[in-house]
């Protein structure tokens, strides 16, 4: 069972050492962004982005480079280089996918540098981190704040009005539990109330796991998006956009 320190911990997180930025644009914004970045995230997923001029969020763990999580086949380090040189965006996901929350603060620093080293290596630009599993508590947020532009969570929901750095939290896009009708509405609230909304999902196939989109999801989503008031940004945008 999960300590009463760690519950506390978790707690405070979500209310404590927060970096806000104004959503004062009057105008919405919609990300898109993919975790442990399988290979169909790489290919399909951005081939898709691409056809609506627009681009991604990609969080990368280093350790998965060329092998398979869950059956996926992930990325390859021509991947990551590609989407760089196509305008996306490459974020931090822990080299190691590990739980921010559960571990030491020098266990998870260690491991952000071993996947600072392997960006580095490969001349593959970061400045963005997303928690894996959105699992973060206060010591990991503040840690992360210090190291990173911006720390992205889980969480659901649309940001109006203003968004924490530190915590920004982003809506699953996963085929099986995610309906066109939610898509909608989020993307309505977005551009109506000049919110910025972040979908995130992992691998990007015709029958995907429980964590992944489908094509069609993918492009739906997209093309609602494309078709209201809303700019479609990567992260890393975004929040230029919003702090110009």
């Amino acid at each position: 069972m999960m300590s009463l320190y760690k519950k506390a911990s978790r707690f405070a997180a979500r209310h404590l050492a927060g970096r806000w930025i104004n959503l004062r644009k009057q105008q919405g914004v919609v990300s898109f962004s993919f975790d442990d970045v399988p290979a169909s995230a790489c290919h399909i997923g951005a081939e898709i982005l691409e056809r609506y001029q627009a681009r991604g969020s990609f969080y990368v763990c280093g350790k998965l480079t060329d092998g398979t999580e869950q059956g996926q086949t992930c990325h390859s380090v021509k991947d990551l280089q590609k989407l760089i040189a196509d305008g996306h965006e490459i974020g931090c996901h822990t080299y190691s996918h590990m739980n921010c929350a559960n571990n030491s603060l020098s266990a998870l620093r260690q491991d952000w540098q071993r996947n600072q080293a392997f960006f580095e290596t490969h001349q593959l630009p970061n400045r963005g981190f997303a928690f894996p599993f959105g699992a973060y508590d206060l010591p990991s947020k503040i840690a992360a704040s210090e190291r990173f532009l911006y720390n992205r969570i889980t969480g659901g929901g649309t940001h109006i009005g203003k968004a924490d750095l530190s915590a920004l939290r982003a809506q699953a896009l996963y085929a099986d539990k995610t309906d066109a009708d939610t898509v909608l509405q989020l993307i309505q609230q977005t551009a109506n109330e000049g919110g910025w909304l972040i979908f995130y999902s992992h691998e990007v196939r015709n029958e995907p796991g429980p964590w992944g989109t489908t094509p069609e999801q993918l492009e739906m989503a997209l093309r609602i998006a494309s078709q209201s008031s809303c700019r479609i940004l990567t992260v890393e945008k975004a929040i230029d956009f919003f702090q110009s």
